[in-house]
């Protein structure tokens, strides 16, 4: 019988608990399970990603998590529907090779050809985290591009509830969203986070 992936979300919560986390719009205790191997996921709506994005990168922090799904609300269907959809698509079959750790450090790979002035000016950026020869997914958004690519116009139609968010497929799987998008800032957060165990999980 082939292994399949799955969502499992906590089998503690009953109507009351759902209620409220539909609310807060994010589960934080989800978990992508194939076999016996299982991996941290958090599922947000577009109000809470947004939410949550704002509040740390306006501390100038950096905002990051992994295996980010994106639902339109955080209820037990639309996470099954939405989750089902990710799972058939063979989108997460590369956490299946992640790698022991092997001494190596870890470190922010871009193409030599990246001009970073355009990437300031778009707002986001396809990267990958280098760990020796390995290599791992890794998206960054300034705010701005975030909330469009969770649905809004922008960071103001948010803020100011103007229109409802589009429905949009969003799913990725190392998001880091920075106050400004520069190849300091981008560079200073892989080495932050690094520092603070937060790509640990990836060499498990």
């Amino acid at each position: 019988m082939t292994t399949e992936w799955a969502l499992v979300l906590p089998g503690d919560l009953d109507d009351y608990d759902w209620a409220v986390t539909e609310s807060r719009g994010v589960l934080l205790h989800a978990v992508l399970q194939h076999g016996s191997r299982r991996f941290p996921t958090i599922v947000y709506d577009p109000y809470r990603i947004v939410q949550d994005a704002a509040l740390v990168t306006g501390e100038s922090g950096t905002f990051y998590e992994p295996n980010v799904i994106l639902v339109s609300e955080v209820t037990q269907e639309s996470i099954r529907r939405d989750g089902d959809r990710l799972l058939a698509g063979g989108h997460l079959d590369w956490l299946l090779g992640l790698a022991p750790a092997s001494g190596a450090e870890w470190s922010l790979a871009v193409p030599d050809a990246t001009d970073w002035t355009r990437v300031d000016e778009l707002g986001t950026l396809s990267a990958e985290l280098a760990y020796g020869e390995r290599r791992f997914p890794l998206t960054f958004f300034d705010l701005e591009r975030l909330a469009q690519a969770v649905g809004w116009d922008g960071v103001d139609d948010f803020f100011e509830r103007r229109s409802r968010p589009r429905p949009v497929d969003f799913h990725e799987d190392n998001v880091i969203v920075l106050p400004a998008l520069t190849r300091h800032a981008a560079k200073a957060a892989v080495e932050d986070l690094t520092r603070r165990g937060e790509f640990d999980w990836l060499l498990g």
